[in-house]
């Protein structure tokens, strides 16, 4: 069984097929965790488990699912460390506010960000380069290359600069022990300390592997589709859209590169995810692990019980 994660503040957060489990250490150094079920359209609706649409899918709801449980760990974290405002301050808030709405935000301020540093910052690089470079401006292959380049600059700068923050740094402890857990998991050892610290703290299904595979499929495909002579909006109109073949051919990559990840080829590709773990992950003390351990006994004692429902 597959089983994936994400850290969160102070945190981590399981899920299994059909459930989830977040577990947070408080201030008083007491786990709290909640749980859920999945309820993924992909049962509902088998088209969505169809090569491509499959990981449209698992994007859009690891995003959702993540941002629950990222919600649920900074409330317990203003609850223990935010002494100007109460628990019923919050909730007051947040009936007032509404996640739906709070959330809708967030992605919409995502999308611009998105935009403007990884479309038209890459771009306007690519164009300041054509200056001296002229090839650059009509050659499809070096104007994309060039994109592509700038964004996994841009986004090892941005994810280098956050790591510098203590609070982040911790985070990426936490991320380091979900990966630990997990790989203790599939060798099959009990989820004991001893036997966990022992793992590696990269691992090829992280979401930091699947962004770097993102870039290197994209990189094909732009030279495939995209010429070099692209206005700025035009590029935007392009780009977007193409997101979702991307993300679909991405994430079989990810599931054959997870499934094969002894092939000699297959460890080329998944090479630069797993160095970019470098920065993403850090080694977790025995305290955080613990609280991954949680987090993963919870949702595994809850799968274990799951009964299908009956059909017809």
């Amino acid at each position: 069984m597959n089983i994936g994660g994400e850290a969160v503040i102070e945190g981590v957060m399981m899920r299994s097929q059909h459930y989830y489990a977040v577990s947070v250490r408080r201030k008083n150094k007491k786990i709290v965790t909640i749980t859920g079920n999945i309820n993924s359209a992909g049962e509902k609706y088998k088209f969505w488990k169809w090569p491509l649409l499959r990981g449209l899918l698992a994007m859009w709801e690891s995003m959702t699912l993540g941002y629950k449980a990222l919600n649920f760990s900074a409330q317990i974290y203003e609850e223990d460390y935010d002494n100007n405002k109460s628990a019923k301050d919050k909730k007051e808030a947040d009936k007032k506010n509404g996640h739906g709405v709070e959330m809708t935000f967030s992605i919409l301020i995502a999308v611009v960000l998105f935009v403007a540093l990884f479309i038209l910052v890459p771009f306007y690089l690519n164009k300041l380069i054509a200056l001296k470079f002229k090839a650059m401006a009509t050659n499809r292959y070096y104007f994309n290359t060039g994109m592509v380049f700038f964004k996994l600059v841009i986004f090892f700068l941005y994810v280098w600069a956050i790591s510098l923050m203590e609070d982040v740094k911790r985070l990426f402890q936490y991320h380091g022990a979900e990966h630990k857990t997990i790989f203790a998991y599939e060798n099959n050892k009990k989820l004991t300390y001893d036997n966990i610290k022992v793992y590696s703290t990269r691992h090829p299904r992280c979401g930091t592997a699947f962004l770097v595979i993102t870039l290197i499929i994209s990189l094909v495909i732009f030279i495939l589709l995209l010429p070099a002579n692209l206005l700025p909006w035009q590029r935007i109109l392009v780009e977007i859209p193409l997101i979702i073949p991307i993300v679909g051919i991405s994430y079989e990559a990810l599931k054959y590169s997870a499934k094969y990840q002894d092939n000699f080829f297959i460890k080329i590709l998944i090479a630069p995810g797993l160095a970019f773990q470098h920065l993403t992950t850090k080694e977790p003390d025995k305290s955080q692990i613990e609280v991954a351990v949680k987090s993963f006994t919870t949702v595994m004692t809850l799968e274990k019980k799951f009964k299908p429902k009956k059909q017809g």
